[in-house]
Formats: C-alpha cells, sequence, structure tokens
C-alpha cells in the first residue's frame, strides 16, 4: 500500500483527507509501536511439542495483523477490515492473558482447541452435505514440523480453550496490578497484571459490539466508514480509528506478554527482555493515551470484589475419529492458486469497468450506498493485499464479504408480493436498529453518558438516517449458516459456502488452525506470512462472489433496474463462477 511519511511527520494517506492534530499524534503512536515489535526476532523450535510451537507462532501472526491494521488507516479503502483486524486481536489479548496466568496448566488446551476445530468443521460438512477430498490439507497444512496430526495422547487430554464471552466476562472481573518499578525483574508475567489496565474503559461492552459489527462487516459495521468528507464505505471516522487502534494495540502487546510467560524459551538471546517489555508498555501505553484523547472513553468502574472464574467446559461429548489425521493421508505442499488468480484479475477488470453515481436519482438509502461503496471498498482491499505482505487482510476481507452477501441476498429475494418484501425488509432493518440500541445500552450501564454512547454511533449531519423505531415482537435475521446454505443453492452442493465460511473464520479467529495457514513449511524451511495455497483459493473465491453479489444488487437498486446495471450484474457473477470454476481445484469444495 502506498504511503508516504514527509519530514514534519504529517503523515499523509491516500483518502485525501486532512486529519487533524490529534490523529496525526495517533497515528504516529500506532507507528512507533509497530516499528518496535518488528525488531524482534522470531524464535520456532520445530522438534518440540505441537503446543509449544502453536505458542510460538501466535505472536509474529499478532503482530503481522496489527501491522496490517495499521497500513490501512487512511487508505482510502477497507477501514471497516481494520475493526475486523482489531476485533480478532482484543480476543487473541484475552486468550492470551489467561494463558499467560498459568502457562503448564493452560497452555495444552491450544491442542484441546484445534481437535476440537476439526470436529467443528467435520460437523458442518455432514450437516450440510458437503464433501472436501483435500481434508488432510486443511487440517495439517504443515508438515515436517512438530506432531500436528493429533494422535499423541497430550492432545487427547488437553482440555478446551474458553470461549471468548467467558474471557471477556473474567478479565471484566479482574483489577489491574500496578506497573512494575523501575527496580524489579521485569518478568512477562509482571507485566501482563499491569497491561489489562490498558484495554480498562469504561462500557467496554459496548467497545466490543462496536468491533464486532465491523468484523462481521454488517450495515453498522460499515457504518465505521461514513464521515462527513470521506467516501462511504471507504474512509474511517477518526472516533472508531482511535478505537480500533487502541484495542489493537493493547490486544497485540497482551499477546506478547503471555507468549513470553508461556514459552519462556521462544526469547531470542540477543535481547533483553526487561527492557525490550518496559519500551513495549511505554508505547502501548502512548498508543493508549492518543487514542482515548479522541474516542472519549475514560476510566471503567471498580471491578466488582467477588471473584469470577472462567468456567470450565466440558469436551463435545463425540469426537469424531477423522480429526485425528493419519500421518500417511498428510498431503504436500504443492498445489498453485496461479490459475485462480489470473481469474481473479479477469474479474477485478470487470469490476472496474462500470460505475454508477448513487445519487443519479435523488437521495438514495444508506443501506444501498453502503453495499455498493462497501463491496467495492473491501474488495479493493483483497486486491491490494492478497499478493502482498498483508495477506492476512485478503482472508478478513473475503469472509466480511460473504456473510453480507448472504443477508443482503436474503433481504432482496423475490418475494410472493409487495406485503412479503416489506415484512423481510422491516425484518432486516430491526435487526440493526436493535443492535444499535444494545450497543448504546451497553455503553450507558457501564460508565458512559448516554451522550457520548450515541455520539460514538451518530452518523454525520449530512445522512439523513431512516426510522429508528422496532417493531415490537421483531424476529431476528436467521442463523448466517441458513443464509449462507440459501446462497449457495444454485451450486452442487450448496453446504459448501458454510463449510467455506467457517474455514476462514479460523484465520479470522486467530484458532491453531487457522495460524498454520499462515506460514508456508517449503524445502525444510519456514515461510512465515505466507499463506496456504488452500486458504488463498478459498478466500478469492468468496470474495468475487461475495463482491458479485453486492455489487450486482446494489447497481440494480441505485440504478433502478437500468440495462447497463442489468448487463453489470450478470457479468460480475458470470466472471465470479469462473474463479470458482478454477478456485475448487485446489480448495476442493463444491
Amino acid at each position: 500500500m502506498s504511503e508516504q511519511l514527509i519530514e514534519d511527520g504529517h503523515d499523509q494517506r491516500p483518502d485525501g483527507r486532512e486529519p487533524d492534530a490529534t490523529t496525526i499524534h495517533l497515528r504516529a503512536a500506532t507507528r512507533a509501536l509497530r516499528a518496535h515489535l518488528d525488531v524482534l526476532p522470531t524464535v520456532f523450535h520445530f522438534d518440540g511439542p505441537g503446543d509449544q510451537f502453536l505458542a510460538e507462532s501466535a505472536l509474529p501472526f499478532a503482530r503481522w495483523r496489527y501491522a496490517c491494521a495499521d497500513s490501512l488507516l487512511g487508505s482510502g479503502m477497507g477501514g471497516t477490515v481494520v475493526g475486523a483486524l482489531a476485533r480478532s486481536l482484543f480476543d487473541d489479548g484475552l486468550r492470551w492473558q489467561w494463558i499467560g496466568q498459568a502457562p503448564a496448566e493452560r497452555r495444552p488446551a491450544l491442542l484441546g482447541g484445534m481437535l476440537e476445530e476439526r470436529n467443528r468443521i467435520l460437523g458442518y460438512l455432514e450437516e450440510h452435505e458437503a464433501s472436501c477430498p483435500n481434508l488432510a490439507r486443511w487440517f495439517v497444512p504443515l508438515s515436517g514440523i512438530t506432531d500436528l496430526t493429533g494422535g499423541s495422547l497430550s492432545w487427547l487430554s488437553a482440555p478446551s480453550l474458553p470461549d471468548e464471552q467467558e474471557l471477556l466476562d473474567l478479565f471484566l472481573a479482574s483489577s489491574p496490578a500496578a506497573a512494575p518499578s523501575a527496580g524489579s525483574d521485569g518478568r512477562p508475567e509482571d507485566f501482563l497484571a499491569a497491561a489489562r489496565g490498558m484495554l480498562a474503559v469504561s462500557g467496554l461492552r459496548g467497545a466490543v459490539t462496536i468491533l464486532g459489527h465491523a468484523g462481521h462487516g454488517n450495515l453498522l459495521g460499515l457504518q465505521s466508514s461514513v464521515t462527513a468528507d470521506g467516501v462511504p464505505g471507504h474512509d474511517l471516522r477518526a472516533d472508531h480509528e482511535a478505537l480500533f487502534m487502541h484495542v489493537a494495540a493493547v490486544g497485540v502487546t497482551v499477546t506478547l506478554l503471555g507468549v513470553c510467560a508461556a514459552v519462556p524459551e521462544c526469547w531470542p538471546e540477543e535481547v533483553d527482555q526487561a527492557e525490550y517489555l518496559t519500551t513495549t508498555m511505554r508505547l502501548t501505553q502512548e498508543v493508549v493515551s492518543a487514542a482515548r484523547a479522541i474516542h472519549g472513553l475514560g476510566d471503567p468502574k471498580p471491578a466488582p470484589t467477588a471473584s469470577t472464574k472462567v468456567r470450565s467446559r466440558a469436551r463435545q461429548p463425540l469426537l469424531r475419529p477423522e480429526v485425528i489425521v493419519p500421518p500417511g493421508s498428510l498431503l504436500p505442499d504443492i498445489a498453485d492458486a496461479g490459475p485462480v488468480i489470473a481469474a481473479v484479475k479477469e474479474y477485478d477488470a470487470f469490476l472496474n469497468s462500470w460505475y454508477t453515481s448513487p445519487w443519479a436519482h435523488g437521495d438514495p438509502k444508506l443501506a444501498g450506498v453502503l453495499a455498493y461503496a462497501g463491496a467495492h471498498s473491501t474488495f479493493a482491499t483483497v486486491i491490494a493485499t492478497y499478493d502482498q505482505h498483508a495477506t492476512v487482510t485478503t482472508v478478513f476481507a473475503a469472509r466480511m464479504l460473504l456473510e453480507e452477501a448472504a443477508r443482503f441476498t436474503w433481504l432482496a429475494q423475490e418475494q410472493a408480493d409487495d406485503d412479503a418484501y416489506v415484512q423481510r425488509s422491516t425484518r432486516y432493518f430491526d435487526e440493526f436498529r436493535a443492535r444499535r440500541k444494545k450497543s448504546i445500552d451497553l455503553f450507558a450501564s457501564n460508565g458512559v453518558s448516554l451522550a457520548a454512547a450515541r455520539r460514538l454511533l451518530q452518523l454525520p449531519d449530512n445522512v439523513i438516517e431512516g426510522p429508528q423505531d422496532i417493531c415490537k415482537g421483531r424476529q431476528p435475521l436467521p442463523p448466517i449458516d441458513e443464509l449462507l446454505l440459501a446462497m449457495g443453492a444454485p451450486f452442487p452442493e450448496p453446504g459448501w459456502l458454510p463449510v467455506a465460511y467457517s474455514l476462514l473464520s479460523q484465520v479470522t479467529h486467530s484458532t491453531p488452525t487457522g495460524l498454520m495457514h499462515m506460514a508456508r513449511h517449503v524445502d525444510g524451511t519456514l515461510r512465515a506470512h505466507d499463506i496456504s495455497p488452500e486458504m488463498l483459493a478459498l478466500a478469492l473465491d468468496v470474495a468475487c462472489l461475495g463482491s458479485a453479489r453486492l455489487l450486482a444488487l446494489s447497481s440494480l437498486l441505485l440504478d433502478r433496474g437500468s440495462e447497463p446495471a442489468k448487463r453489470y450484474a450478470l457479468g460480475l457473477e458470470a466472471r465470479a463462477l469462473a474463479v470458482h470454476d478454477k478456485a475448487r481445484m485446489v480448495h476442493w469444495l463444491d
């Protein structure tokens, strides 16, 4: 991504907007932490136990996503993808704080979690009658490194990882510790206890919902990109940028500290640990201070005095035998995503061959504008990152496109009569009115003033908002699996889309399986920050399918069913299917 830094420190970004002094200060602090994190060498033990290698992989993956989020700031595209990256780093921080507090007991849960991930994927395949002939590659994309087959006793007896909600509850119930003094040993555990205070803000549950909206690419998430002076769907609003980078900075720092506590043997001998971690804490605090000056969320209420424990979840009642991969079934890393990329380039050329102005026929509805502009922005992020150092961003963007396309397809689906269409439309918009209200309530009930809470979800004055009333007895939207299944109806195996969504989620939720797809082991060399061809092909495939559906439907809506819009919609769908024909020979779904 092209970025230019001039001597006076003013960060010139391609979105063309002139950031104010507080945003410039935040971006400088964000960049300083990124530069500091990047200088730490990475140490791997290929012959150690599986949970050791998985723990050592967590830090490079976390700082990679942090660097990608920083690169997207002010890029003029993918503003909402920053929120998705930040949410994943937030969840990482909670997980690694928990592991770092008792590493001997909790680190093996990485193995138990990996078995359960495989079990869930197998469940999706069974439930939706989908097939995946190269499932062994999806389960073990790295061979020749430690034992990732899952057959040893340490795997089968490993505990489960807590879910995200349990970890959040535990975090909110704990109190931050004082920062280590200058004369202390500066152990990672001491820094870890102090780091939680940097994430402690009033209304954290409300903040997490905003991150969740962005991460799922929905209508509320896309509103993070609606600014008074920017392009809808493209440019991130300043207060949400501050909230996202606040959470991302603390998330990557807590992940670093948790990994240091869990695998002390991975620390490079040539780096003074106490000095490095002290600097990390200082730089992270500078990001936090700069962000708080913009988003305005203050200190939280005191934690409750009663102790709270993460509930121990029982292992799923049935682990299918296929979760263990026989060593003889491991497949070599020889797949080639080149033909997929060539088809994607043709799709992208057609996508950019025709545009319509959302305002060509008067004032359009915000949902149509955001579907159209957001799809352009998010797919542009895919094209800008799939073959670059930021390739992990492609997976996040692809999952967002697929999910929102499934929702928009359901909304635009032809109905029996006008009344049925109105009912479905009301149900769709009520979903996001209810989510907006819930977010404001969570802020207001956790120490944030009602005015401040509403300001974080308020649109600029130049945007005409629709009614905010919610129908009594409203029906929530169908589950995402049901929406994806409906979107996949024309395919030979309609259930491949829910399975694809689950596989992409391994990366966006930074599960152990997802970690393994973000590196490659070729000719005895581990290539970090390199995506598996299977995951790349799947991400590019669904990014084209999702963007084609969003752009086709929104173009027809905004251009009132014109002939050029119809030709554009048909051309997008045809070229997206051409990408799918190439991609399924690599990822082997459908």
